[in-house]
């Protein structure tokens, strides 16, 4: 949902600390269960790998360092309208989705 966001404001690729910073603005806003300790930078690098790997997200290198590393951005993989589609549909997630698709 947050790299469709950024994907919607024309912002991406997206690094792993803003995917962070949009679930963290709008976790509130949903009416599942809450997670315990909030949400930490090292479970949506696992979780947009996990994404990454199931083909619905791809990823380059940004912000190269001298070394060759980098920091991995993503992007969608998927069909934008489709997944808008399925978002609005759910009913945990809603509330955001329709925000960010209108």
């Amino acid at each position: 949902l947050a790299v469709l966001a950024h994907h919607h404001r024309e912002e991406t690729p997206v690094q792993s600390y803003g995917v962070r910073d949009f679930c963290v603005e709008h976790l509130s806003t949903l009416d599942g269960p809450q997670f315990e300790g909030g949400i930490s930078r090292e479970s949506v690098i696992r979780t947009l790998s996990i994404l990454e790997d199931k083909g619905l997200l791809g990823s380059e290198v940004v912000d190269g360092s001298p070394v060759g590393k980098g920091r991995p951005a993503y992007r969608l993989a998927v069909d934008v309208e489709k997944l808008d589609a399925a978002l609005v549909d759910d009913s945990l997630l809603h509330p955001v989705a329709k925000s960010i698709a209108d």
